[in-house]
């Protein structure tokens, strides 16, 4: 009789190494890298605002903001 065979465990998950972007393509007149994105946890809202057109949106951190944009493409 044999030893049954040991099950190896998953290697851990790498994390996340480094910071997100926090400059974008504006979606309204298309400059790039002119969009700067503001995390204000306190109030916890996220505001972007472009440089170029001046255009600036916000909106709740919980919120999917993908949603929201679909309708301007």
């Amino acid at each position: 009789m044999g030893r049954r065979k040991s099950k190896r465990k998953p290697p851990p998950k790498k994390k996340m190494t480094g910071d997100l972007e926090s400059q974008f393509t504006c979606p309204f007149c298309n400059h790039e890298k002119s969009c700067d994105v503001k995390m204000e946890r306190s109030r916890n809202t996220g505001i972007i605002s472009c440089s170029v057109c001046l255009e600036e949106f916000q909106t709740p951190i919980t919120s999917w903001v993908c949603e929201f944009l679909s309708h301007f493409i």
